[in-house]
C-alpha cells in the first residue's frame, strides 16, 4: 500500500540531460548568452552519491584563463534566484578549464539530506557574477525525489486493518509536508507472532523496489525510514537487502533512519522494561519476557548505507507515568544502538517528557505531535538539540581481533581508542548555552559512571571537557548529555540529547 502525492509523476519530471555532441552553432549561441559572465555552459548534473555532484560542461576558448567557481543550491524549483539555499561551492582547477567538454565531481561535506521544500539540486557557474539568475545557460539540475516509510510495532490490534492510527497519520502528514511517496507499511496480521518482524523486512524492501520501478529512468530518490518499535527491526532489515539489492534511483539518493523507541524482542539486549511491584506487574514482566524468549529478533544496527540516524526513545519508570498502563508495565527504548558506519546517530532521551512506550503518551504519538507536521522545514527544534563529541586526545587503537565474534564486536561498535596519557579530552557542540554533562566509568562495571565535568556550550555551540584528574588504567567508556533550557518552553519538550563517545584505554591497549 503506497500514496503518491500530486507533486510528482513522470508528467512533471525533467530528464537530466546526457552528455551528447554539442552543435557549433547551438554552442555560439549560449557561449554569447553567458560570455558576460562565465565562460562555461553547463550541460547536466546527476548526483554521484549522497555526498557528491557530477557536472558536466562546455568550456568556451577564454575559461583557462578566466576563474571559475562553481555552487551547489537547494532549490523548490529548476530555476536559480537568490532564494536558494547555498549547499557548498567549487573551485574549478584550470586542468578542468581547458576549451572544450568536461566531467567534474564536485565533493558535498554535508551531503544533501533530505530536503523536500528544496527537491532540486542546482548546480550554478559563477553564481555570485552578474546574470546568473537569468541565464539558463550557467544552471544544470536535478531533482530529487523523496520517499517516506512508516512501520508500526509488534502486537498490534487486528482490528486495526490497515494500520496503527499513528502510523497513518504520519504518513499523510508526509505527503501533506511534501514527501513524493509515503509507505504505510502494515503487518499487523503477522505482529503478534514471536520472531516475525524480521522476515517482514525482505517483504517490505520488495515493495520499496517495487515503487521504484515506477520512477523516471533517471530519478535520485532519497528514503526515509521510521520505524517504532519492533517496527524499527523491519526497517534494519529492509534497509540491509536494499543495500545488497542496489537499486539504481537510491544510488544518489540520501537514507535517513528514524527509530522510534526502537525494542527488538530479545532477552538479551540491554533495556528491557519497568514494571509496577505487583503481581499483575510481575505477571506482566514473565509474559514481556517468554515472548522475547521465543521471538529472538535480531539485535540493531544501522546498515552502512545509511546517511542519517535519529533515536528518539524513553526509559520512564512505571511510577511517573499518569496514566498507568493496564498491566502496569513499561517497555524501555533499546539504546545504544550499534554503529559500524561513519555518519553518528543522535539521540532523543523523551524521560523527561514523561513518554511512554506505547499508548497516547506514547514515543510515536510525540513524534506524530511535535517533528511531523514539520518536516518540510526540516524539523528545526530536533536539529537545533543535535548532540556531537568524541575524545579528541585519542587514536584508534592497531589491535585487530582474530576471534570472530570479537572482530564481529568491533565492525558493529567501532575500534576502542587509545588516550594519550590518562587524562582524557572530549569537545564537541549542543544547542548554544545548553548544559553539557560528561559521564566517564569502566567498561568492567556498566554499573558505575561519574560526571566527570557539567559545562556550558557557547554562542556558536561549542563545548570542550578535559578530566581534572588521572583516570586509572584500563577500558572505559564515555557518554555526553545536553539539556537546553532555551528549547524547552514546555514539559513536551524536555529533551534530554544524549552521545555515546566510544570507548578508550587509559595507559595503552593491553591486547598490543
Amino acid at each position: 500500500m503506497f500514496a503518491f502525492s500530486t507533486r510528482s509523476g513522470r508528467a512533471t519530471r525533467r530528464r537530466r540531460p546526457s552528455a551528447r555532441p554539442v552543435s557549433p552553432e547551438s554552442l555560439e549561441a549560449r557561449l554569447a548568452l553567458s560570455a558576460t559572465a562565465s565562460a562555461v555552459v553547463l550541460d547536466s548534473a546527476a548526483a554521484v552519491d549522497s555526498h557528491a555532484v557530477e557536472v558536466r560542461y562546455t568550456a568556451d576558448p577564454t575559461a583557462a584563463s578566466r576563474p571559475l567557481r562553481l555552487g551547489v543550491y537547494r532549490s523548490a524549483d529548476e530555476t536559480f534566484d537568490p532564494s536558494d539555499e547555498a549547499v557548498t561551492t567549487f573551485e574549478v582547477p584550470a586542468s578542468a578549464r581547458t576549451p572544450g567538454e568536461h566531467a567534474l565531481t564536485i565533493p558535498v561535506a554535508d551531503g544533501l539530506p533530505i530536503d523536500v521544500a528544496r527537491p532540486h539540486v542546482l548546480i550554478v557557474a559563477d553564481p555570485d557574477s552578474p546574470g546568473a539568475a537569468t541565464d539558463p545557460a550557467r544552471t544544470a539540475s536535478f531533482r530529487k525525489f523523496s520517499i517516506g516509510v512508516v512501520t508500526h510495532g509488534g502486537i498490534i490490534n487486528k482490528s486495526w486493518s490497515n494500520g496503527s492510527p499513528w502510523q497513518l497519520q504520519i504518513g499523510r502528514l508526509m505527503e501533506q509536508e511534501g514527501y513524493d511517496a509515503v509507505i504505510p507499511f502494515n503487518w499487523v496480521n503477522e505482529s503478534s507472532q514471536p520472531g516475525h518482524a524480521a522476515p517482514q523486512g525482505i517483504k517490505l524492501a520488495r515493495q520499496i523496489e517495487r515503487l521504484l520501478e515506477r520512477m523516471p529512468d533517471d530519478a535520485v530518490s532519497d528514503l526515509h525510514m521510521i520505524g517504532h518499535s519492533q517496527g524499527t527491526v523491519v526497517n534494519a532489515v529492509a534497509l540491509r537487502k536494499l543495500a545488497e539489492d542496489a537499486p539504481p534511483e537510491l544510488r544518489g539518493g540520501w537514507i535517513k533512519s528514524t527509530l522510534l523507541d526502537p525494542h527488538p524482542a530479545n532477552n538479551h539486549v540491554p533495556g528491557q522494561l519497568d514494571s509496577s511491584l505487583t503481581a499483575l506487574g510481575g505477571l506482566a514482566r514473565m509474559v514481556v519476557e517468554d515472548y522475547q524468549a521465543r521471538a529472538k529478533d535480531p539485535n540493531l544496527s544501522v546498515p552502512p548505507s545509511v546517511d542519517e540516524t535519529e533515536v528518539f526513545y524513553q526509559h520512564t519508570h512505571v511510577r511517573d507515568i499518569h496514566l498507568m498502563s493496564p498491566g502496569g508495565y513499561n517497555l524501555w527504548g533499546q539504546v545504544p544502538i550499534a554503529n559500524p558506519g561513519d555518519a553518528p546517530i543522535h539521540y532523543y532521551n523523551l524521560t523527561q517528557a514523561n513518554a511512554t512506550h506505547s499508548g497516547a503518551s506514547g514515543v510515536a504519538h510525540w513524534y506524530r505531535n511535535f517533528v511531523a507536521t514539520t518536516l518540510a522545514e526540516g524539523a528545526p527544534l530536533i536539529r537545533a538539540l543535535r548532540l556531537d563529541g568524541a575524545p579528541t586526545n585519542a587514536v584508534p587503537t592497531s589491535w585487530e581481533p582474530d576471534i570472530p565474534l570479537f572482530r564481529q564486536a568491533a565492525e558493529n561498535w567501532g575500534p576502542d581508542m587509545v588516550v594519550d596519557g590518562a587524562r582524557p579530552s572530549f569537545s564537541g557542540t549542543a544547542a548554544p548555552g545548553a548544559t553539557v554533562r560528561v559521564y566517564v566509568g569502566p567498561t568492567s562495571d556498566l554499573s558505575t559512571i561519574r560526571v566527570l565535568d557539567v559545562v556550558t556550550a557557547d554562542d556558536s555551540g561549542a563545548w570542550t571537557v578535559t578530566a581534572d584528574r588521572d583516570l586509572a588504567e584500563g577500558r572505559h567508556r564515555a557518554i555526553a548529555m545536553a539539556y537546553s533550557p532555551e528549547h524547552h518552553t514546555r514539559p513536551a519538550f524536555a529533551i534530554v540529547s544524549m552521545a555515546p563517545m566510544g570507548r578508550f584505554w587509559i595507559g595503552g591497549d593491553p591486547r598490543v
